[in-house]
């Protein structure tokens, strides 16, 4: 019999094929977890430069809140509604217009939103009736659709471009006591409700 070389060439290719698989699979992985990397450092970088960045100026605050209504303010057409008051704090106009206000900032940025060609003065106050009535929310722009809860909210006022303009931890009140904004700007219960004015608490 004679050797042609053959069989040696066939265990030389098969070997450099099985050396070519490995590299090609060693490569992949290297690609994958290069991609993983990538992906992680864009995700940390993007969440640095939001917490990093500036809130806008100028933008309405809340003032006063009332989530358990009974006699402390009657609405004409409501009555014993729920009610928040928002703030201009500033020395400007502050448009309203497109922003939204809500207690459910991850699934309803806007549960309710500010109609078009609401302008607060500046040291203006602007009060939001809480209820839940659908033909009352149709009637009047400045009613919101959905109730407060007496247990404590969570609120936010939110910009037309989805920034956080303000937020408020309101805790459980007693009925007709209001959560109202001090002068030195934190919060505190208050037997005197004030809606539409300058807050008092004695």
């Amino acid at each position: 019999m004679y050797n042609t070389g053959m069989e040696d060439n066939f265990e030389d290719l098969s070997f450099e094929n099985e050396f070519q698989k490995e590299r090609i699979g060693l490569t992949r992985k290297r690609a994958l977890i290069l991609v993983a990397v990538l992906v992680v450092v864009i995700a940390a970088i993007t969440a640095a430069a939001v917490w990093l960045l500036p809130k806008p100026t100028g933008l309405p605050k809340f003032s006063e809140v009332m989530t358990s209504n009974r006699e402390a303010y009657l609405h004409p057409q409501y009555g014993s509604v729920d009610w928040v008051e928002i703030y201009n704090p500033t020395d400007a106009d502050i448009d309203l217009s497109g922003y939204g206000f809500t207690n459910d900032l991850k699934h309803h940025q806007f549960r309710y939103r500010f109609p078009d060609g609401v302008i607060l003065k500046p040291g203006a106050y602007l009060v939001l009736y809480c209820t839940g009535g659908t033909e009352q929310s149709d009637s009047d722009p400045f009613c919101t659709g959905f109730n407060l809860s007496k247990e404590g909210e969570k609120l936010f006022l939110v910009t037309p471009m989805k920034v956080e303009a303000d937020e408020l931890v309101v805790p459980m009140l007693e009925t007709d006591a209001a959560y109202a904004r001090t002068e030195a700007g934190d919060f505190a219960v208050t037997e005197h409700p004030t809606p539409g004015e300058s807050n008092r608490f004695e």
